[in-house]
């Protein structure tokens, strides 16, 4: 896990930014042998100030980097002492390696303009007799020219990560040096630079790391900027490359505006309205229940292992409160509610297998929260089916499950109707918009208010508190007075009196004695004592010592590093406080169909469209034996449809398109868990990367939302394969 301080990482390395006004040529990849030979700019000032006091005979160079270490690594590095010693051709040549991918494998930025002329810079930092050149790992640039990367010799061995990421820096700053306007200079983008820096070093080690993902399983619910989330945000990247292709990444850092937030920026460049960007936010936050991506062999593991996985695989999704429980009506409490981009994910337990599942959601617009996105996702053996999405401030859902569906969630984000805010890198839970909401359902309850409920185990050598029943590890000290709540959690350091861990809170490292309460997204780090009657809560995470170590009293809602234990009151609050709503103003109505129809949207492909294969070509898999079950819900001209396959032949069919004809005239509009197209009356089905292979006996399954005019006749006509099937 990273150290708390590694928030400093992007902030160093946008210090180091700094545009100049020069006009970018236009994006063309030189082929290298025609590539003019690069120079190297290195600021005067560095040695005339002793900013970084180089010299001739400790600097090695390649084709587009130069390197620069000091004097404690002497003329040869190979040979100095243990922390100082270091290969310069091999950290050379992991850099040139890198170079490569980012420019002509993953065409992350064109080599042309400022990144043609100059060698980038990289300080071998703590080999210096210099303090301040001291970091660990970061990348930027200087001058408003020539990318900088510091690195230690610790982070740049064989396989480095840093070097990946920050090599990642340096590209970024190099998609808008000398553009004036131009890059994500906003404050509202610095979760993105991070996001973006551990994406792109996954696409170079696709099984090395995948980032700080504690910190962001933990806090789903905050906004998608939080400072929380910078290194553990990559999956929303991931979803535009797998739905967009990895162009769509590149073209957001290269056509950024120097105004924009990055989901401004997309938005933009696919040429979509507010309400389809939060759609796709949605859908985002629906394959985030089973991390449905195309590179989930490669991460799964690190979220299997990750730190404090004990605690946070035990549960899936956040709890909700009881409002009614005779009326199955719920609410999210406001610690957990949603923030702008943010989502929950709220595990329901069906009331048997096939069920209706019914769903009136209304938010507290009152609070000025305005809108929501909200839908259904079912798993089965680990296999997603994704329902339609519903927008607004309120509205009613149905979701037909299927037998087998043993794992149903309601996914809800927090979707702003108009515009996409712009908080700063470090403007926390205060400053931020949440999104509370209630909802009354049938056919399912969430999970922990089923009858006969039991909690999970307790894994990894942690054990429930006795007291509130949260987790706790087993080399922590949790006193029997202490109240550790049923999400809250205790990774290490001690918790004593009658100290309170509330909501998402935990607390890793560190003192809570007293009657000091730790709550909503809080964090104690080791080197931190919260005593007397101090609240620390939002998303706040008080410094260690020596100003800010021991805190006996005050209030402490927001993450601010540069805030000490001073004692004084709670940041103010921009969510004013809101009611509760009746249980007969979420009544459930309109029978089965839903009585909102989610909104029309263009189809969302997860894999590019494959070209029809001519006659005269086998189709792919094999001859098909196979039986097709259809349901749809129609509500006034809109309906969706929701189709199961099954292989009733005695071999495996390995890709597969499905045919069939609508007719009375039905148009679909959007799909999911499929690539569904239409010519005419005629509509093809293709299979999703993740449900392509069919076993004997087995089933496939995908949906779709469409229009119709007043009669909606099933459809005929079912092929798969170019083989019938019987329905």
């Amino acid at each position: 896990m990273k150290t708390r301080s590694a928030w400093r990482r992007w902030l160093a390395a946008f210090a180091l930014v700094a545009a100049s006004t020069t006009t970018l040529v236009a994006p063309q990849l030189a082929p290298a042998a025609e590539a003019a030979a690069k120079t190297v700019w290195i600021p005067d000032r560095w040695q005339s100030t002793g900013e970084v006091p180089w010299a001739s005979n400790r600097t090695r160079e390649s084709t587009n980097f130069i390197l620069l270490w000091g004097e404690k690594s002497g003329t040869n590095p190979l040979t100095a002492p243990g922390e100082y010693r270091f290969d310069p051709d091999n950290i050379l040549s992991q850099l040139e390696n890198l170079y490569s991918f980012y420019v002509n494998t993953m065409r992350f930025t064109p080599e042309t303009g400022l990144l043609a002329q100059h060698k980038i810079i990289v300080i071998v930092t703590r080999t210096w007799n210099r303090t301040a050149l001291d970091a660990w790992a970061t990348g930027g640039s200087t001058d408003g020219r020539v990318g900088v990367i510091n690195i230690a010799p610790g982070a740049a061995q064989p396989g480095s990560w840093g070097l990946a990421h920050e090599l990642g820096h340096v590209m970024q700053n190099y998609t808008f040096l000398g553009r004036s306007g131009m890059g994500f200079t906003h404050a509202s983008a610095g979760t993105f630079w991070e996001a973006s820096a551990e994406f792109m070093a996954m696409q170079v080690y696709p099984r090395g790391g995948a980032g700080d993902l504690t910190r962001w399983l933990r806090t789903e619910n905050l906004y998608y900027s939080s400072s929380r989330h910078h290194y553990g945000a990559w999956m929303l990247l991931q979803y535009i490359k797998d739905r967009d292709g990895i162009e769509m990444v590149n073209r957001i850092w290269n056509e950024a505006r120097n105004t924009e937030h990055p989901l401004e920026v997309y938005r933009r460049i696919t040429g979509i309205n507010q309400a389809e960007l939060n759609r796709r936010v949605g859908e985002y936050a629906q394959h985030n229940v089973t991390w449905d991506y195309a590179n989930r062999a490669d991460f799964m593991p690190f979220i299997n292992s990750v730190y404090g996985a004990g605690f946070l695989n035990a549960y899936k999704g956040v709890p909700v409160e009881a409002v009614n429980a005779s009326a199955r009506h719920y609410r999210v409490s406001d610690a957990m509610a949603p923030s702008d981009y943010g989502y929950n994910k709220i595990q329901l337990v069906p009331d048997s297998d096939g069920a209706l599942i019914r769903l009136h959601l209304k938010g507290h617009a009152e609070t000025g929260a305005t809108g929501w996105t909200f839908g259904f996702v079912a798993v089965r053996n680990g296999t997603p089916r994704y329902g339609p999405l519903t927008q607004g401030t309120s509205g009613q859902l149905s979701f037909q499950t299927q037998p087998g569906e043993r794992e149903v969630f309601l996914v809800v984000t927090g979707t702003p109707a108009s515009a996409v805010p712009k908080y700063a890198f470090l403007d926390g839970w205060p400053k931020n918009r949440r999104y509370p909401y209630e909802f009354r359902i049938s056919g399912a309850i969430p999970s922990g208010h089923e009858p006969g409920y039991q909690k999970p185990a307790a894994t990894n050598g942690g054990r429930w508190h006795s007291n509130g029943g949260g987790w706790v590890a087993g080399n922590a000290n949790v006193a029997a007075t202490a109240y550790v709540g049923p999400r809250a959690a205790v990774y290490s350091g001690s918790v004593t009196g009658n100290a309170r861990i509330e909501d998402l809170a935990w607390v890793n490292g560190g003192t809570v004695n007293g009657n000091a309460v730790v709550k909503g997204n809080a964090i104690i780090h080791g080197g931190v004592t919260i005593g007397g009657s101090a609240v620390v809560g939002g998303d706040a995470e008080p410094p260690a010592g020596p100003t800010g170590g021991n805190c006996s009293s005050g209030t402490y809602l927001m993450f601010n590093p540069s805030r000490s234990c001073d004692g004084g009151g709670g940041e103010a609050d921009v969510n004013p406080p809101h009611g509760t709503f009746s249980s007969d103003e979420l009544a459930i109505t309109g029978g089965t169909n839903p009585t909102t129809p989610p909104p029309t949207a263009t189809p969302t492909p997860t894999t590019p469209t494959p070209t029809t294969p001519p006659a005269s070509t086998p189709p792919p898999g094999g001859t098909a034996a196979c039986r097709v079950a259809y349901a749809a819900n129609s509500w006034n001209n809109g309906f969706t449809g929701d189709v199961t396959v099954t292989n009733t032949g005695t071999s495996a069919v390995n890709g597969w398109t499905l045919s069939f004809s609508f007719p009375t005239g039905q148009q679909v509009t959007n799909s999911w868990n499929a690539t569904v197209t239409q010519s005419g009356s005629t509509v093809t089905a293709r299979n999703a990367a993740h449900n392509g292979s069919i076993t004997p006996n087995g089933t496939a399954s995908f949906g779709f939302q469409g229009t119709h005019g007043g009669t909606n006749q099933p459809p005929t006509g079912w092929t798969l394969n170019g083989s019938p099937c019987t329905t």
